[in-house]
């Protein structure tokens, strides 16, 4: 699975997007939908059979499909919100670097 090294000219590494696995995950009641849906393989199923973020870099940054598929909902995204303004205050980090090595 390869991992973006950017998004929006941003280091991947440097953005907080990633999910989370909340307590309503009951991998032994479903059929992990979550990992047959995400194509960047950032779910894995730990050895006791729960659901783990594996690679969190490797998912879409503002991809929530999976989350959607989950019937349980326990898997959670930062909000949108979160993320755009997130993105905002990296670009004026990354555009402050530029000027200054000009």
């Amino acid at each position: 699975m390869a991992s973006p090294e950017t998004y929006a000219g941003i280091p991947r590494e440097k953005m907080y997007w990633q999910p989370t696995i909340g307590p309503e995950c009951r991998p032994a009641e479903c059929a992990h939908e979550c990992l047959a849906w995400c194509p960047q393989g950032v779910y894995e199923l730990a050895d006791d059979g729960h659901l783990v973020v594996a690679h969190p870099l490797a998912c879409t940054v503002g991809d929530i499909s999976c989350s959607m598929r989950c019937p349980f909902e326990a898997i959670h995204f930062p909000s949108q919100r979160a993320l755009r303004e997130s993105l905002r205050s990296l670009r004026r980090g990354l555009d402050a670097n530029k000027e200054s090595d000009a």
